[in-house]
């Protein structure tokens, strides 16, 4: 799988979901998701003369009411990966749509509060079933919060008997009145490695190869930073000349929301034409890259010690939604007797 340059895409924010430590979906959707049909799209992304890697999340991405046909459009040149809780029955309709060779892997977040909550399981492993069946490279991650770590091995053998890795993923930000990965105990770093372990050797089994393509998440990674993510701040850094992020709004950024480089919507991407250093707070998992199995790492890269203003943002405008769609949901609850 070649390709010239890599987006991390929130595709849109509304969510079937609601997971208390997420940070990324709305209870209603943005007016401009969804703005342009999915021939439009492609007309853009072909107009760069450039292959894409287009890594599609939400919210819930398969909520997108044109999601299946703009990822077989998508894929007739470019390539994606998705991320979703595999919950809709679309799933199928994806696995019978598309190229699996157009795919570098399909991430999906299992969210066991959730999942349990709303009987969700048998429906998760059979949309999971039929895009093995298909060909898909498939791998599966649990957000470890303090109660995961004994949920975690009745829900890793579902999926190991399909030969799908469970991943424990870190819980990044404020949750419950704690900062993470830093509130971590020393028995749960040491449990969360012996799993990160257990599910990488999975992998290396399967069709999804963790480190043959460096994938946009790879939380296999995860291992590494339970005692802080690395501050790239000053470091020269290819964002914004081999990988960009888009926004619901059709926005391009280099990284984060700091930097505007163009809009799908306007037909207009200015990508620098060399590396410029870190600008941002945020690591996403192409960043950690760079500090990745290096010995001098921590002594080159200091880890962020203490929540920083952008997780913090983010933590506060979730709670003010999620408190804003309760009060609303009160307010719309029909008169009793």
């Amino acid at each position: 799988m070649t390709f010239d340059i890599e987006a991390d895409w929130t595709l849109n924010l509304l969510c079937n979901y609601d997971c208390s430590y997420c940070i990324s979906r709305a209870p209603k959707e943005h007016p401009l998701v969804g703005r342009l049909s999915p021939e439009r799209y492609l007309e853009f992304f072909n107009s760069t003369d450039k292959t894409w890697l287009l890594h599609l999340t939400g919210g819930e991405p398969f909520i997108h009411r044109d999601f299946v046909a703009l990822c077989r459009t998508l894929t007739s040149r470019h390539y994606i990966s998705l991320n979703s809780n595999l919950s809709s029955r679309r799933v199928r309709d994806f696995a019978a749509a598309v190229n699996p060779s157009r795919v570098q892997y399909i991430h999906c977040g299992v969210h066991v509060e959730e999942r349990d909550r709303r009987k969700g399981w048998g429906n998760l492993l059979a949309n999971v079933a039929s895009l093995l069946e298909r060909g898909f490279p498939l791998f599966a991650s649990l957000v470890m919060t303090p109660a995961a770590f004994a949920d975690y091995p009745r829900v890793a053998e579902s999926f190991t008997s399909l030969g799908v890795p469970l991943i424990p993923k870190v819980l990044r930000g404020g949750f419950e009145g704690r900062w993470y990965p830093q509130a971590y105990t020393e028995a749960q770093r040491a449990q969360f490695r012996f799993l990160s372990e257990q599910a990488e050797a999975i992998a290396t089994t399967g069709k999804w190869q963790p480190y043959r393509h460096d994938p946009t998440v790879n939380p296999l990674l995860d291992r590494e930073y339970l005692d802080g993510f690395p501050d790239f701040s000053g470091i020269p850094c290819s964002a914004g000349r081999l990988s960009v992020s888009i926004g619901y709004d059709g926005k391009i950024f280099r990284c984060g929301q700091k930097t505007v480089l163009g809009n799908i919507f306007d037909r207009r991407l200015n990508l620098f034409a060399e590396d410029r250093p870190c600008d941002d707070e945020y690591c996403p998992y192409w960043c950690l890259r760079y500090s990745r199995f290096t010995d001098e790492a921590p002594a080159q890269y200091p880890r962020q010690c203490a929540p920083n203003v952008f997780q913090q943002t983010l933590v506060t405008i979730r709670g003010l939604r999620r408190e804003i769609g309760n009060r609303i949901a009160e307010i719309s609850l029909p008169a009793q007797g």
